[in-house]
């Protein structure tokens, strides 16, 4: 009897320790939900005025050193209007917003020209509310799936290569 009450006592210290040892593996590490992240293509402005938020902030473009069409969504949260610009490339564009709206800046034809940057990379650009500008770094997209309704006038998608029958590609 003596040595089954030994056996089990080494067995709960044994499984105290283990519990304990790894209780605080993350006592550490950082909680990933205490972190604000842009979820979308687009990026957040940080910065702005406490009664506007700038979400999504995205160009969709073509092409390197052709228009982009601006893409996101604007809320003024405060009680008088105010004017978002947006400048990038050799070009800006502005909107108004009346105060307690949503904007969507992609059905306000807000487009910018002369990007240096084409689809795939990020490219300066300076945002600008009342006497408040932040610089940083958007996305540019292609006009494809969601994007494509905001693609630059005058823009054709290039085709993409067809296949045979056998699964090969035409243009191999």
């Amino acid at each position: 009897m003596k040595h089954n009450l030994r056996t089990r006592g080494r067995a709960l210290a044994l499984t105290v320790v283990l519990v304990a040892g790894t209780a605080g593996c993350s006592v550490f590490s950082p909680l990933q939900t205490t972190k604000t992240q842009s979820i979308s293509d687009g990026v957040a402005v940080k910065g702005l005025p406490d009664d506007v938020q700038l979400e999504n902030l995205a160009l969709v473009s073509g092409e390197d050193g052709g228009e982009a069409v601006v893409t996101g969504a604007v809320e003024n949260s405060g009680t008088k209007p105010i004017t978002v610009t947006i400048a990038g490339g050799s070009g800006e564009a502005s909107t108004e917003v009346a105060p307690g709206t949503l904007v969507t800046l992609g059905d306000e034809d807000l487009t910018l020209t002369g990007l240096e940057q084409g689809a795939g990379a990020m490219t300066e650009v300076e945002v600008t509310v009342g006497d408040t500008t932040i610089p940083l770094q958007a996305p540019v997209v292609l006009p494809t799936g969601y994007y494509e309704e905001y693609a630059p006038k005058g823009w054709t998608p290039q085709p993409s290569p067809s296949s045979t029958a056998d699964g090969e590609s035409e243009d191999h």
